[in-house]
């Protein structure tokens, strides 16, 4: 049994070497292969772009003669009122050898040719009808045409422009511009390259390879042939469709014309129902793929047998490596294990200065908070006193009777300084760290509470909006406060040079999340403030005011209870913050009061 499994043991490397020689060379294949259609992608788009600016180029140089022919009051004159035929013949003459294309003509509202630029040659226009032609109902319909299609007269092709004769406003004729591309499809041979043009039915109208040329990339329709025929725009048994197909090669377009594998770019022509394709040849793509398949392979093969050779000697080599590679790792662990320790104490004093600077925000709080807190004190104390004298008086003069209600106010007015101390005990109070679970709107109430004094001192008006219902989140329901008041604090801070102030509140629940909303009517956050509002001791305060860490702190409150909280500008005017915070179900079980 051993001896089977030392076989084993040592075919295996013979085995993946093997298989290494053919996959290694395939894996490269793909990859040269990959790289090297990826730069005939970029060649065939630069290409493409070049064949399609000389076609446009070609095309837009006659554009706008039938319009301007079409504005020259000889014309008009000619297809209003009549005139002089063999002058205007000669006109046209004229004009076609000057813009050299290949005819100027002038077509009544019939469609009948009434004067042409090749007037003296045997295959004169003159007196042909046309009104057949797609490109003289266009123009008849108030648009310019265009059109490519076969001459009646010499069977020549061309590009055919239009554009309506106005007089009054009224169509009174069309002239028309043929244009020969003959010119275009030779330096398109010339340059070896395979490039055509087709219309919207798939036939090629202009072609690099003469044979292709009014053949189509699909077999047409009988309707679609008998259109074509209508219009005389081809001949009829030019029109057999090519043999190709398309696939795809490693994500890229890919044709087979005729045997022939290409690959395919195309684009559409503005302003045009045409489409420009250009073809790359494959045959370099897969020469080049096989000799770097087939030097791969040579290469694999070179070294897997110097692996072979040497693999033995290194045998030796690695066990002593390894002896040495184990002691380090047993050091590093060391090593590790006491960086582990370090990183712990670190964060464990970092966490403890965290909540010293939390506290220190809450005293920091509190302090701008203290002419509040004694007027909410002060106001219940004066009245305790007048309500004892008057305890006294009755006393004096023996009305015992009235002296419970006095007491039960002097009562009230404890409770109330009780409810303030109690508040503010448990606002200053050292966090536990322990979370509970609270509803959101006792977090809002009660810092609400505190503010209120400073709210009227700095005669702002609070906008509160909240749910009726209860919206239970999970934390510490103090250092939410904590944040609040920072927040209403800041607001007021910020609105002190403006006229009328106003705080608003608003709270929702939405998608598991709870929503609270404070906004101002202030000036709003400065564009570099805004940047780096939750940084450190970054403020738009003055100087000895604020330390800018009321915002660094109340953001990591927020993160520790799992939310986020955001500061922006307003678009009408002013800043509002934006604090979301995940809630928990709205079972009260467990749930403080």
């Amino acid at each position: 049994m051993r001896y089977f499994k030392d076989s084993r043991r040592k075919a295996l490397p013979g085995i993946m070497g093997f298989l290494s020689m053919l996959l290694v060379p395939l894996i490269v294949a793909l990859v040269v292969q990959y790289d090297y259609l990826q730069d005939l992608e970029r060649v065939s788009e630069e290409r493409l772009a070049l064949y399609e600016r000389t076609l446009n180029s070609a095309l837009q140089k006659h554009e706008y003669l039938p319009y301007l022919l079409a504005q020259t009051g000889i014309i008009k004159d000619l297809l209003s009122e009549g005139g002089d035929r063999i002058r205007m013949n000669s006109f046209l003459q004229s004009a076609n050898e000057r813009a050299e294309s290949e005819a100027i003509y002038i077509l009544d509202t019939d469609g009948i040719v009434i004067a042409a630029s090749n007037w003296m040659k045997k295959t004169s226009f003159i007196g042909l009808d046309l009104s057949f032609r797609p490109y003289f109902k266009d123009a008849m319909n108030g648009a310019a045409g265009k059109f490519f299609g076969v001459g009646i007269m010499a069977g020549r092709p061309g590009f055919y422009i239009s554009h309506p004769v106005r007089v009054n406003g009224r169509i009174v004729g069309v002239v028309a511009t043929k244009i020969v591309l003959s010119a275009l499809e030779t330096l398109w041979q010339e340059g070896g390259e395979t490039v055509f043009v087709a219309d919207s039915n798939g036939v090629i109208v202009l072609s690099s390879r003469p044979s292709w040329k009014y053949r189509t990339l699909a077999p047409l329709s009988a309707e679609i042939r008998n259109r074509i025929h209508e219009r005389w725009q081809f001949p009829q048994p030019k029109l057999k469709s090519l043999q190709s197909q398309s696939s795809t090669l490693l994500g890229f377009r890919e044709t087979i014309i005729d045997k022939e594998r290409f690959l395919k770019n195309s684009r559409s022509i503005p302003g045009m129902n045409w489409e420009i394709t250009y073809l790359m040849n494959e045959d370099p793509l897969w020469e080049r793929t096989l000799g770097m398949a087939l030097t791969s392979f040579i290469l694999v093969g070179l070294a897997i047998l110097t692996r072979m050779f040497v693999r033995e000697r290194s045998q030796r080599e690695l066990s002593r490596q390894q002896a040495l590679e184990a002691e380090k790792i047993r050091s590093m662990n060391k090593q590790l294990a006491q960086e582990i320790e370090e990183r712990k104490r670190t964060e464990l004093e970092l966490r403890e200065a965290q909540e010293e600077l939390v506290q220190a925000g809450k005293l920091a709080a509190l302090g701008e908070m203290a002419t509040a807190v004694a007027h909410e004190l002060n106001q219940p104390i004066a009245a305790s006193k007048t309500y004892i004298a008057s305890c006294r008086l009755m006393l004096n003069r023996g009305k015992l009777d009235e002296l419970e209600p006095t007491l039960n106010k002097i009562s009230d007015l404890c409770d109330r300084m009780a409810k303030v101390t109690g508040q503010l005990k448990s606002f200053v109070r050292k966090s536990s760290n322990k979370k509970t679970k609270f509803d959101l709107r006792r977090a809002v109430n009660e810092s609400l509470t505190l503010m209120r004094h400073q709210f009227q001192v700095e005669n702002c008006e609070l906008q509160l909006d909240m749910p009726e219902y209860p919206i239970y989140i999970m934390g510490d329901h103090v250092r939410l406060e904590q944040v609040l008041i920072n927040l209403f604090r800041n607001a007021l801070d910020s609105m002190l040079h403006t006229a009328s102030p106003v705080i608003g509140v608003e709270m929702a629940h939405e998608n598991g999340h709870a929503t609270i909303l404070v906004r101002d009517n202030g000036p709003g956050i400065g564009t570099e403030i805004g940047k780096r509002l939750f940084e450190p001791f970054v403020t738009s305060k003055k100087e000895g005011v604020g330390m800018g860490l009321g915002l660094s702190i109340s953001y990591k409150i927020i993160k520790d209870m799992g939310g986020d909280i955001r500061g922006r500008n307003r678009d009408e005017c002013g800043a509002e913050f934006v604090l979301t915070l995940p809630v928990v179900d709205h079972d009260t079980s467990g749930a403080e009061a």
